[in-house]
Formats: structure tokens, sequence, C-alpha cells
């Protein structure tokens, strides 16, 4: 029987230092936390911290969630193979902190390949990412391909897109994540895809329809649950969103609200 594992990025935690996020995070309802890492905050700076707040709090690191700066997937090859360097050392952190992955998005803009058609793109991503994955050494730890809406990436928009290049660059470093708020734009059902994806679906974020919390807008959060049920989805599904009000309330009724949606023993078949 699945059961829901969700997880609350540090972005979103109040405290004033990781120790006190991570307590947050448990004091909350959550069962893992995924790390925002940028400019602003270096992973390998913060791997012993990071380990003594998983520790303290009894959560586990979810996954690592990068920053634009991280994307790999450059048309300049001089600066690919510099992202792909920098991936690769943020995977072997994430092994360190025993998280399940880390979260990448290939491309967005202002990086852009023209007019170049999805599948020559495909191509060249897959080659890419196969001849990358190729030099990894082995590990838990993946990458996990990020589809976004069409107003933020020009390559990668949908799912089973996602999946299909998991699947064709056929590592097991590399798997594919589902986001419900890009789903929501780009999808024509919020269940189908998660189905047709289950081989390689390994990590999922969630926000409402409007980038609240879940439960703040008007998304069908409860389709998509019925189809990770469905596929007997074992990952976490980590908040990914802007927040209505304090986190100390909004938190916790979001996590309420969610846990209150997922009943594997009455879920729909999708």
């Amino acid at each position: 029987m699945a059961t829901l594992n969700l997880g609350v990025q540090t972005q979103l935690l109040p405290g004033r230092d990781l120790a006190e996020k991570f307590a947050n995070a448990a004091a909350y309802g959550y069962d893992g936390v995924e790390v925002n890492v940028g400019p602003a905050f270096d992973l390998g700076e913060h791997v012993n911290e990071l380990k003594a707040a998983s520790q303290g709090s009894g959560l586990p690191i979810c996954a690592v969630c990068t920053h634009s700066m991280h994307d790999p997937f450059l048309p300049d090859p001089a600066e690919r193979k510099k992202r792909f360097a920098g991936l690769a050392l943020l995977l072997e952190q994430a092994d360190e902190l025993g998280a399940g992955g880390v979260v990448s998005v290939p491309v967005r803009p202002p990086q852009t390949y023209g007019d170049t058609s999805w599948d020559d793109q495909a191509a060249d991503a897959v080659a890419a990412y196969t001849e990358w994955a190729a030099t990894l050494p082995a590990g838990i730890s993946q990458v996990y391909l990020e589809p976004l809406n069409r107003y933020e990436a020009k390559f990668l928009n949908r799912v089973e897109q996602g999946a299909d290049l998991a699947a064709r660059i056929d590592h097991p470093r590399v798997s594919a994540l589902a986001d419900l708020f890009h789903m929501n734009i780009e999808e024509a059902h919020l269940g189908m895809p998660i189905v047709a994806s289950a081989a390689q679906l390994r990590h999922v974020h969630i926000a409402d329809n409007n980038r609240l919390e879940p439960g703040a807008g008007c998304l069908d959060i409860a389709t998509s649950f019925a189809a990770l049920s469905q596929i007997g989805y074992a990952g976490f599904v980590t908040l990914e969103c802007r927040l209505s009000g304090p986190a100390n309330d909004v938190l916790p009724a979001s996590a309420r609200y969610l846990r209150g949606l997922w009943d594997p023993t009455t879920a729909p078949q999708v």
C-alpha cells in the first residue's frame, strides 16, 4: 500500500538556522526536507550542519533543489561541461547527505536553442546526459529531470517528455520528476501522465494552481494523488510554493489537507 511521504523545502521553513528549520518541519507534520541551493547557499559549505539538523530532527534530506545557475544543458560547450561537472559534485554531496536525488532543470531562459525542434534538442540532451552519466561513480542519489511550464522554459515542458529522456538515457542515476503546478498548465490530465511515466518517476513537487501552498487554490490534487497511489509511488511529494500566510499556520494546515486527500484504500483508478 502506497503511503504519502511529504516533504517541504528549506526556503519555506522559518528558523534561525538549519537545525530550527528541520525541527519546525517535523513539528508541522512533514516527513522530510528538500534543501534549496543557489547563490546564497552553497551545499558543500553546509554538509555537516545539514547532517546534524537531519539527525536532530529525525527527518531525512529527501532531495536537493537546484537554481538556474546549475542548469547543465547549455548551448555553449565549455559552459555545458562546467555545469555538468557541478551537477556531478552536487550528486556526490547529495549521496553524502543520504538524499534521494538532485532536482535539475536541463535549461531555461535566457539560454535558448532558437527554433531547433524538440526531436533534435532531445537527441542532443540524451547524448549529453548519457556521456555525463557514464562518468558517475556508483551511488544512491539520482538526478531528477524537472519539466517546467512553457512560460519558464522552452525545452522539457511535460512529464512524459522527462520520462522519455530518462528512459533513453537509461542510467540508474537519472530519473524523472512531476510538478503538479507545471502539469496544471501543460498537461491535458493531472493523473494520466503520472501513470504513463511510472517507470521513471522518482520525485514530485506540489503547489496549488496559484503557486500558493496546496489547499489555497483550486488544483485537482486528488486526481494526481489517485494516480500516484495507483502506481505505488514510494517517493516524496515536496512543497515548492509560496505561502499565503505565516508558515507556522500555513505549513501545518497544508500538511493536514494533503494527508486528508491521500487514502490509498479508496483512491479511484485513473
